[in-house]
């Protein structure tokens, strides 16, 4: 192919923006990839401190688009393998399953309360169809799913966990994006009649073997193999525009210093409202009101290194009671075995927080000590001569926060964005969406598409807004 002269900077070194990067490389044109951390992966990197690796939470590879896994695997070459997959919910001393398995539920919770999860998730379905309620909040979105009993035991505890609020506060679109078409009769249904013409990505999944930051350095790697250049520690601080309809640069912070870079395209992964917050000239006052709406859950990850292996069967555990500061974690020895020293593991503990809130300012040490001391009090399975060490990871931006009446302010930016014909925004921080890895890579290739193909027929809007339950596909 020959090589294009078009410029295309590209703001995040996240799976969006490597992917996008790879594939205009791989066209021919001159990219630069700016990162604002010293790592590349974005939410979905490895992080190597001695002999132990971890990664940044439970990322899981599964793709309902063909296209998508098989490019995942071609970028991949002998670096995937098979992982079984153990998810349980941990609450009350009980583990339950999850996704629900309808025996294992209704067994846990007891007879009267089993009773009482059939009876009432009859009369919410029944309700439904005559009274046809506007579902607006999360609770409305869970409890029409599965009825109060359920949601009250299964659902409550966690939402609220992980947001901070109550889940009145959250949009049902929450519940309609993660949970879509799963709720007590497809569960059941799932258990009696396991149907031929459904692949369920619940029992197993994909990973590379050394981490799943490997799919951010592999595409980093490819991307330089071709020309492209990629650096870190360096922050978008200003969006330049013409007032028209063009971007016409990006100031890039780097040491303390301001530089100006200038390309023919921009693809943008970092936070929205951050976005429209360093445009120059301003954005207009409505759009900047709107993107101040937009807010994100931050999260501190505490991996605690650990001279025992297998210490649970799961690959990750929900923990709902709120007294425990930790809402998830998992055992990275349970992904694969070659993360770890032989005989170590490492557990690693997500902590929902607010960016600059009293946990995400508690110092390493504290964070460690809390962490350690909830699990070993609560879970038994360790004990206070078995930690090696421990290592904090704090994740700004981690969750969009999905506030009712969120999709009427991104809908006023994405219009007002749409005016750049040379600016695309992907990515979750960037779209605003809850992402898997999958959605995100496909929006970086649909980016890049958009500018090998000369026009905007690819829209990375239409990802992740399908109506099938997110672990499943259908053949």
């Amino acid at each position: 192919m020959a090589k294009s002269k078009k410029e295309v900077v590209v703001l995040g070194a996240g799976l969006a923006g490597l992917a996008s990067a790879h594939e205009l490389a791989k066209a021919g044109y001159k990219v630069r990839v700016y990162e604002m951390f010293d790592f590349i992966g974005g939410l979905a990197a490895t992080i190597r401190k001695g002999e132990f690796a971890f990664d940044t939470g439970p990322h899981r590879w599964f793709a309902k688009s063909d296209f998508v896994n098989n490019w995942m695997l071609d970028l991949m070459k002998g670096e995937i393998k098979s992982v079984k997959r153990l998810t349980r919910i941990y609450f009350d001393n009980k583990y339950f399953f999850y996704p629900i398995k309808i025996s294992n539920a209704l067994l846990g919770i007891g007879p009267i309360k089993a009773f009482m999860a059939i009876f009432d998730y009859g009369v919410y379905r029944i309700r439904a169809r005559v009274l046809k309620p506007k579902i607006v909040s999360l609770e409305d979105g869970f409890v029409n799913q599965f009825g109060r009993t359920l949601y009250n035991t299964f659902f409550k505890r966690y939402s609220e966990k992980l947001w901070g609020r109550p889940n009145t506060q959250i949009s049902a679109d929450w519940a309609g994006q993660r949970t879509r078409g799963f709720n007590l009769l497809t569960v059941v249904k799932d258990s009696l009649f396991k149907s031929k013409k459904i692949v369920s990505f619940v029992d197993e999944f994909q990973y590379p073997e050394k981490g799943v930051g490997r799919i951010a350095e592999k595409l980093a790697e490819e991307v330089e193999k071709m020309g492209g250049k990629i650096y870190l520690n360096a922050k978008a601080v200003s969006f330049n525009a013409n007032g028209k309809n063009k971007m016409t640069g990006v100031e890039i912070e780097v040491k303390g210093k301001r530089i100006m870079e200038t390309a023919d395209f921009y693809i943008n992964t970092i936070p929205l409202p951050h976005l429209i917050k360093f445009m120059n000239p301003k954005a207009p006052k409505e759009i900047i009101k709107e993107s101040e709406t937009l807010k994100f859950r931050s999260e501190v990850q505490v991996a605690l290194f650990i001279k025992k292996t297998n210490i649970t069967p799961d690959v990750w555990i929900y923990v709902h009671s709120k007294e425990i500061s930790f809402m998830r974690f998992m055992e990275m020895d349970n992904w694969s075995n070659v993360l770890s020293p032989k005989g170590t593991t490492t557990l690693v503990f997500e902590v929902a927080c607010n960016e600059d809130d009293e946990t995400w300012n508690k110092s390493d040490k504290e964070l460690i000590e809390m962490v350690k001391n909830d699990y070993i009090k609560e879970f038994k399975t360790i004990e206070q001569k078995d930690v090696l060490g421990g290592y904090v990871h704090r994740v700004p931006f981690e969750y969009p926060v999905y506030h009712i009446g969120y999709t009427d302010s991104l809908d006023k930016i994405k219009e007002f964005l749409d005016n750049f014909t040379n600016l695309q925004t992907i990515g979750r921080n960037g779209i605003f969406r809850y992402n898997n890895m999958d959605h995100s890579i496909e929006m970086g290739l649909y980016a890049a598409w958009n500018i090998i193909e000369g026009k905007r027929k690819h829209d990375p809007y239409l990802v992740n807004i399908e109506r099938e339950y997110l672990e499943e596909k259908k053949l």
